[in-house]
């Protein structure tokens, strides 16, 4: 019988003891591993095959050996896109939250837009800009193209009944933005930024007014006096027709056709050749249509208006910071700020 005072002794033809006076494993003794397991405080990791000094349990008075100490556990990395200002792991190659490339990521970009030039876009903004001038909400566009439309697209207008459902696109290419109508039925208006050429056919925006710009035909351009029953016509006397403007009404008929026979016609709501007294919007003295006399071709610039001028995209247009837009019921400013 072995008593509280005396250690156990081990059995004979066994090398040392299996705990220490202090009640600890002794690492020096060889033992089975049922007896090591049987040994072990609750609750430590079991490695089949390595001593529990192996396992960071040591003997008292010993240090483990430099090679055995445990790893450090992984610094945590995250990753900024330069885009939206997300955080995404360190392994990411896509920003998880706008899927821009991080980096000099590879592969295909998980998204189904198909990739630009040039993916790296500087921090941008549609800013909606109410009546008195003010911003409103503001729309980031943190993609490479960013849908104008209903519900399906990135800028979701629904509310607004003149906005299609696929209206317009703004397209980031090779460091650059680009507006493009996606065939809607009212059109993308952009704010003139000075002296533009007029096409036949081109829509015209000043105040609350949509006026359509037509070349007059040939057959049309110079009529000779009317004689009827051999009396001539009394009227007004004659004058050249170049171009005719004609109000585009929300009936979807026109209405108040007027005819462009000089060099220079002024628009405006109180001083002009053509005046709009009943538009609050268009001011004094509002845009100028130029007709150049010798290749007759015509342009439109504003006059300095409160409110611009405004003519309906045909293609693409490249957009520049600043710029305002019309879209709908809609006006926007584009904002750029550049930190990359």
């Amino acid at each position: 019988m072995l008593t509280t005072s005396q250690p156990a002794c081990p059995p004979s033809g066994e090398l040392g003891t299996l705990v220490s006076a202090d009640g600890r494993l002794n690492p020096e003794t060889p033992v089975p591993q049922a007896e090591r397991n049987a040994a072990l405080p609750v609750g430590a990791a079991l490695q089949p095959g390595r001593h529990p000094a192996e396992r960071g349990h040591f003997a008292a008075g010993q240090q483990p050996s430099p090679r055995m100490e445990a790893p450090a556990p992984p610094r945590l990395e995250t990753r900024l896109c330069r885009a939206c200002g997300a955080k995404s792991g360190a392994a990411a190659r896509f920003c998880q939250l706008c899927g821009l490339p991080l980096g000099n990521g590879s592969g295909e970009r998980p998204r189904s837009n198909p990739p630009s030039m040039d993916q790296s876009i500087p921090r941008a903004q549609l800013v909606v800009i109410a009546q008195d001038g003010s911003p409103g909400r503001r729309y980031e566009i943190a993609q490479t193209q960013t849908t104008i439309g209903g519900a399906e697209c990135t800028i979701n207008l629904r509310k607004d009944p003149y906005v299609s459902p696929r209206h317009a696109r703004i397209t980031y290419r090779n460091g650059r933005f680009a507006l493009e109508d996606l065939g809607s039925l009212n059109g993308v208006f952009v704010r003139l930024g000075g002296s533009v050429p007029l096409s036949s056919g081109d829509l015209l925006l000043l105040g609350l007014g949509v006026l359509r710009f037509e070349i007059v035909e040939e057959s049309e351009r110079n009529l000779a006096p009317q004689t009827r029953d051999g009396t001539r016509v009394f009227g007004t006397p004659p004058s050249p027709r170049y171009a005719r403007l004609t109000t585009q009404t929300v009936e979807g008929v026109a209405r108040d056709r007027h005819y462009l026979s000089r060099a220079e016609t002024v628009l405006g709501r109180e001083v002009g050749d053509i005046v709009f007294t009943d538009d609050p919007f268009m001011s004094r003295r509002h845009a100028a249509i130029h007709r150049d006399p010798t290749s007759g071709h015509f342009t439109v610039r504003d006059l300095g208006s409160s409110n611009g001028t405004f003519i309906a995209l045909r293609g693409e247009h490249t957009l520049s910071p600043g710029d305002h837009i019309r879209v709908g019921q809609h006006l926007f400013r584009l904002d750029v700020r550049d930190d990359r």
